[in-house]
């Protein structure tokens, strides 16, 4: 059975965005359109071909009628979330691949986290132009039936950071975040 198709974002910079996808991860433009929605305004829309059949697709809406001229297109702090709450991960093959990924990243001069250890799986994060916290992630094991047990699993995320590279990974892991909402009397 295959599996998902795409994922539909929001960007209010849609050049910005298909640069960064397309420039800094190499990923290729699938389809473009303008949608002309009948109460008035635009929509640009585009899906990026992220691998595997998989897509992320933007839509950027132009003086539509109900939808704000700016708002929070991270999710998390639109929610008023911890920056890590809602994030999207690609798979890569192997740790090797991870390293590499990491590599390319860091030389288009994207922040990344150093490899994370998650005890199954490694991962690197970075955010997007749009705020998004992207993540690229290889399964390093098999899973078990004890690791399908809702219970506490040891993980060594964070243990071996060095203090400096924690407050790096907090940084790009917390995202932006909005100020909390006025007190009402």
């Amino acid at each position: 059975m295959p599996g998902m198709h795409h994922i539909g974002l929001s960007t209010l910079d849609f050049e910005g965005t298909i640069e960064f996808y397309t420039k800094k991860l190499g990923w290729k433009i699938a389809f473009q359109d303008i949608l002309e929605p009948k109460q008035g305004g635009r929509i640009k829309h585009v899906f990026l071909d992220s691998g595997g059949g998989c897509y992320f697709a933007f839509m950027c809406p132009e003086r539509v009628p109900g939808v704000p001229e700016e708002y929070a297109t991270d999710i998390n702090s639109a929610q008023n979330l911890p920056g890590a709450f809602y994030h999207f991960a690609m798979a890569v093959e192997s740790l090797e691949a991870l390293n590499k990924r990491r590599e390319e990243l860091v030389a288009q001069g994207i922040e990344v986290t150093p490899v994370i250890n998650h005890n199954w799986a490694r991962s690197i994060y970075f955010r997007d132009p749009n705020g998004l916290l992207l993540e690229y992630c290889a399964t390093v094991r098999e899973l078990t039936a004890e690791d399908r047990e809702l219970k506490h699993q040891s993980q060594d995320s964070f243990g071996a950071l060095k203090p400096e590279e924690l407050v790096w990974v907090r940084k790009i892991m917390d995202g932006p975040r909005r100020a909390p909402a006025p007190q009402l009397a």
